[in-house]
């Protein structure tokens, strides 16, 4: 080997030192994460905590090393020292500063807070002192002094090099390994042990396979569930959820609780003509929000926001921890009967250790080979479950949620009625485009709304035929919208978008107590928990104990802003911007038609980001 071969691997080597003695820092600054963490107690979530504490910072680590292992190759090792002192201060850097942020908002830093820090000039976010900017200033300043003391002297040292380096790093790689398989049996498992500290790391993606066990006959979700559901069930404690304890008295004669959901069910796809049956009944006793806007533009967070009346921020982390929603443990406390039917399998979307987490013997799936018959099954063993609870328990309120598929799946049977044509035979995406005819799959998508009014008109006629129509509270909504190109920029579908294609939809109040008529004013999935938790349960807390939502019978209510959410991103709608932040945190501005607008921040924006933090506990 020649002397400059030589001298490269020394480098590359004494650079693998450096950055594996910074490893020992990351793992202390990590601490300060640790106080919101949802600390195991168990062997399995005690070892998956140590082995991605160890593995995944490691990688991370190591992914840093990559630029200064190339300089290594390219620098003599006289300068080498300069960037490997400035790289791993800023990397440093950026973890301290991460582990503020996450501490005020519970994500990680990104491209869209560094942009509301530079545009906080009132400092309604983000107000520091002049002692915090000077320590600030001390803290890099120290690091950088030390990190540039630290590479001379192991860039120096030939006693450093000589450690087994590969050896180490290539345990870091296999800890990290390890965490993986550890989180992919916890998750199929309900483990929430496990499953609970996902949150806190910055960077990771932690690994499932429940569907491909699932498939495979490696695991019955029913089983694994109906073993935990016990256990599992329960609440974060990093979340001040709720602030007080809930102050509930129910009624001398409770009333039943029905949630009537279409899924993908567009705003403007209510009345006479496409869902007759809903609209003749509710005509005259409903009370219908115009302007209603769903807490995401997705199914797992516009049911998260319908049930919990909170915002999507907070949804991992009560997937990870089983916390079921409060509407739900309220309604089982005061001895309601839970009827919980849906077409879609409710542990597809994690509705069985989210929304539902607490309740027992819970329905995951429905029988047929097609949404719109898995619809009509559902229908049946709802009728067929009401039959029974009236004769067993005749006297005992009820809870019930009938979430239908067929208009996602664009599903209608070939004997239903179709009266929207020209109609598509199918929903195929790969076959659109920009210039595509909306028509034949919007009548598609209608004549599935419309097929799936028809079954609700058979609940709706046993409600009334069994006498308890005046007795019951119903919710009839949707989870999110659809778009059909309506803006020609080639949408179709959900989960791409924030404007009212996706996010607008129908919201009808009814029951005893609910005032028929109109309402004009903005309201979201938000304030549906609350509104429930106030008239029907008789909870006296404030509403902002619980969730973000407000009172929907307030006939003054109208919002100025609302937030819904994807599976990444959210956005914060307001009349005519929307501002859009997407899972990286790059963020946008658009206007209702989808137009790209001056990257400025409304005092609304400024709002939103202190609500979304409204649970989190300092």
């Amino acid at each position: 080997m020649d002397d400059f071969t030589s001298r490269r691997r020394r480098r590359l080597r004494a650079s693998l030192v450096f950055a594996l003695a910074n490893l020992l820092l990351v793992w202390a600054i990590a601490l300060r994460y640790v106080p919101y963490l949802e600390t195991p107690s168990d062997p399995l979530g005690i070892s998956y905590l140590i082995l991605t504490w160890v593995g995944h910072f490691g990688l991370l680590v190591l992914l840093a090393w990559l630029p200064l292992g190339l300089l290594a190759l390219l620098l003599p090792r006289r300068i080498l020292w300069i960037p490997a002192a400035l790289l791993a201060t800023s990397a440093l850097w950026i973890l301290l500063l991460d582990t503020g942020v996450y501490a005020q908002y519970r994500f990680h830093i990104n491209h869209f807070m560094v942009s509301l820090f530079l545009n906080d000039k009132n400092g309604e976010i983000f107000n520091f002192s002049l002692s915090t900017w000077l320590s600030v200033a001390g803290i890099a300043l120290g690091l950088l002094l030390f990190e540039a003391w630290l590479a001379r002297r192991l860039f120096a040292s030939r006693r450093a090099r000589r450690l087994p380096l590969w050896r180490m790093a290539t345990l870091v790689l296999l800890a990290m390994v390890a965490s993986h398989a550890i989180h992919v049996v916890a998750d199929a498992r309900y483990r929430t042990s496990v499953t609970q500290q996902v949150g806190i790391f910055p960077l990771l993606f932690p690994a499932t396979a429940k569907d491909f066990m699932k498939e495979h006959d490696w695991l019955d979700p029913r089983a694994a569930r109906a073993e935990r559901v016990g256990i599992a069930s329960g609440e974060a404690d990093s979340l001040n959820w709720p602030k007080a304890p809930l102050s509930c008295t129910p009624g001398d004669n409770p009333p039943n609780v029905l949630f009537i959901v279409i899924d993908s069910w567009r705003q403007d796809e209510y009345g006479p003509r496409v869902t007759p049956q809903m609209h003749a009944a509710l005509a005259e006793r409903g009370r219908i929000y115009r302007d209603h806007y769903s807490g995401g533009n997705s199914t797992r967070t516009g049911m998260m926001s319908l049930f919990y009346g909170l915002t999507g921020n907070y949804y991992h982390l009560l997937n990870n921890t089983q916390t079921p929603s409060l509407l739900i443990s309220e309604l089982q406390q005061q001895s309601y009967a839970m009827g919980i039917f849906s077409a879609a399998s409710l542990d597809s979307v994690g509705f069985d250790r989210t929304i539902f987490a607490s309740v027992p013997d819970l329905r995951l799936t429905s029988e047929g080979d097609t949404p719109a018959e898995r619809d009509r099954d559902m229908t049946e063993d709802w009728l067929a479950w009401q039959a029974k609870q009236r004769q067993q328990s005749p006297d005992e309120p009820w809870f019930s949620l009938l979430f239908y598929d067929a208009p996602h799946g664009y599903s209608v049977p070939p004997q239903a009625q179709s009266p929207f044509q020209p109609a598509a035979e199918s929903m195929d995406y790969l076959e659109l485009g920009p210039d595509t005819d909306p028509t034949p799959y919007r009548n598609l998508h209608r004549n599935a709304v419309h097929y799936d009014d028809k079954l609700i008109g058979r609940v709706i006629e046993n409600l009334k035929a069994q006498g308890e129509w005046q007795d019951t509270v119903l919710v009839v909504t949707s989870d999110h919208g659809q778009s059909f190109n309506d803006f020609g920029k080639n949408y179709w579908g959900h989960n791409s978008h924030f404007a009212a294609p996706q996010t607008q939809v129908p919201m009808i109040l009814s029951g005893p107590g609910i005032a028929p008529g109109e309402h004009g004013g903005t309201t979201s999935h938000l304030d549906v928990v609350p509104t429930l938790m106030r008239h029907v349960l008789g909870c006296t807390n404030p509403l902002d104990d619980y969730s973000q939502g407000h009172d929907m019978l307030d006939p003054t209510l109208d919002r100025d802003w609302v937030v819904s959410s994807s599976y990444v991103d959210y956005g914060i709608i307001e009349d005519e911007r929307i501002t859009v932040i997407d899972g990286t945190g790059s963020w946008k501005v658009v206007d209702p038609q989808l137009n790209t607008l001056e990257p400025t921040f409304s005092p609304a924006v400024f709002e939103a980001m202190d609500a979304l933090r409204q649970f989190y506990k300092p």
